[in-house]
């Protein structure tokens, strides 16, 4: 495939397991057509990612109710590859980046280590901000 040299930022705030979902999926859509993606990591996204099978974690919002968990066992059915080894598996291709903010790590309290460990890079609002402008595309999410 045509490499694309266009770019997609995603800014993930939410931690719940459709949010994650989107975040990957479309990362590794992208990636896999050539993009460049950087994601950048916020509050309970940044927690679920560097958690030890934080990806794996089938929680959705209470209000889904019984949706949720019907929900969870069709994309169970439909694509049996975890979120966890088909995000790992793509990122293997280089074109998917992974930044946490740097005050995000401390506002969640989490360890630097560990975190740094799990992403490509621990960055502030500006290099992100920069990052993003330089991007095609941007998603909250």
């Amino acid at each position: 495939m045509k490499k694309s040299g266009k770019k997609l930022a995603i800014f993930a705030h939410s931690g719940t397991y459709d949010r994650l979902y989107q975040v990957v999926t479309l990362a590794v859509t992208a990636a896999s057509m050539g993009r460049e993606v950087y994601i950048f990591l916020f509050f309970w996204a940044l927690k679920r990612f560097v958690q030890d099978g934080g990806l794996e974690t089938m929680d959705f919002p209470p209000e889904y109710g019984e949706e949720g968990r019907a929900l969870g066992q069709r994309i169970k059915k439909l694509n049996p590859m975890s979120l966890q080894d088909m995000f790992d598996e793509v990122k293997k291709l280089g074109k998917i980046k992974v930044y946490a903010c740097s005050a995000n790590v401390k506002y969640m309290d989490l360890d630097d280590e560990k975190v740094r460990a799990k992403v490509d890079e621990v960055i502030g609002l500006p290099v992100i901000l920069q990052m993003a402008e330089d991007s095609d595309v941007q998603l909250f999410i």
